[in-house]
């Protein structure tokens, strides 16, 4: 990233030295607008001012399942975007995880931060979910999108279903279903299987779901690569299918840690057989930074995953993002792992007080040597 590329601003006006007076009132309100979302707009002003290169596609990591993709034509797509905040689910309330572990309910303690402020998109073109939970189906994201852009919401069956409770009218939602090709700026959207056992089983009824009514992948066919999003996904032998039938460059699926008594994500193994089934060129971990009870050791977990991949599926190359980063497909397919930048692009050595005091002590050297001789 050029310096010319990073936002000097978020968005808030705020600046250090300049904005907070010893006068100023700070109530609860102010205290919310003025901190949150952490980022405020940075990262929406470089989404909407950046220019994908032709022959690429640009992803942003938001945390936790969420993601922002960029085509070269300069479409913007929401991938399971989530702004909400922790949270607690229930086993009445049909809750997945709480069946398979027998919970009456369980807390989820959001660690990651917000780095999008999604009301103030100038645009978008479409918001994808691949399946009904809150933290994918979320409804802040999609009140903001629907109260502040005209895009489309691009759903599984099931999670279509929850839109229509968020209010979202039927003429902006569109039914995923596997096997269909959407066309849209910058790209084909092809609707692919996603096998999330725990998604099967959010359900009021005694029988899990059918994959295909209660998630879905999408693949992102573009012109720098395809991007397929695999949501919380547990591994499943029928992804050899999918990696037969279709190209899979990038694949970006869930890991996380699983406390004895349930599997929510999917192991640092399963990841790597996730990937070497798909044949993918390169694999991205999301979802293990952001809930308390599944985050683990997230630094040991990516360790583990690049650790196995080379033994797994070597072909495959590794990506670990950091939350807010952007990655560019295919040139940043050999990065390994993100850096945020350190601001160096800014830095001009011979103007700050460093340079400024070498230059006077050189001078008042010099000037004694002169004297004395």
């Amino acid at each position: 990233m050029k310096a010319n590329e990073i936002p000097k601003y978020d968005g808030r006006g705020i600046i250090s030295g300049t904005y907070v007076t010893a006068n100023q009132d700070i109530d609860r309100a102010q205290w919310l607008e003025d901190c949150y979302p952490e980022w405020g707009t940075f990262l929406n002003n470089e989404i909407e001012n950046y220019e994908v290169p032709k022959g690429q596609v640009a992803l942003w990591w938001c945390g936790g399942p969420s993601w922002v993709l960029k085509t070269d034509e300069g479409g913007i797509y929401w991938i399971d975007q989530y702004c909400g905040p922790s949270l607690y689910t229930e086993r009445v309330g049909n809750c997945g995880v709480c069946k398979q572990a027998g919970a009456e309910s369980i807390n989820w303690l959001r660690l990651n931060p917000q780095v999008i402020d999604p009301w103030k998109f100038k645009h978008l073109d479409g918001a994808m979910i691949t399946h009904m939970h809150q933290d994918h189906c979320d409804l802040y994201a999609v009140k903001a999108a629907m109260k502040t852009t005209d895009a489309k919401f691009y759903a599984s069956p099931a999670a279509c279903d929850k839109l229509r409770g968020f209010e979202v009218p039927e003429e902006r939602i569109h039914v995923a279903r596997v096997g269909e090709t959407i066309q849209l700026k910058g790209a084909e959207l092809d609707i692919l299987m996603c096998y999330d056992d725990t998604a099967i089983r959010t359900t009021s009824g005694p029988e899990p779901l059918p994959y295909e009514i209660a998630c879905v992948s999408f693949l992102f066919k573009t012109s720098g690569g395809n991007i397929m999003f695999a949501g919380d996904t547990w591994y499943n032998d029928g992804y050899v299918g999918v990696g037969n039938e279709n190209k899979i460059d990038v694949c970006i699926f869930d890991m996380g840690f699983n406390a004895p008594g349930a599997t929510d994500k999917m192991t640092p193994y399963d990841c790597v057989r996730v990937a070497k089934a798909l044949r993918a060129d390169t694999m991205i971990p999301d979802h293990y930074d952001n809930w308390a009870n599944c985050t683990g050791d997230p630094s040991m977990l990516t360790r583990q995953l690049e650790y196995l991949a080379k033994d797994i599926c070597p072909e495959t190359k590794t990506v670990i993002m950091a939350c807010g980063g952007r990655f560019l497909y295919p040139q940043d397919r050999n990065i390994g792992r993100y850096a945020y930048p350190d601001g160096s692009e800014d830095y001009h050595f011979e103007r700050g007080e460093v340079a400024r005091r070498i230059k006077q002590q050189h001078e008042a050297v010099l000037a004694m040597m002169k004297n004395n001789l």
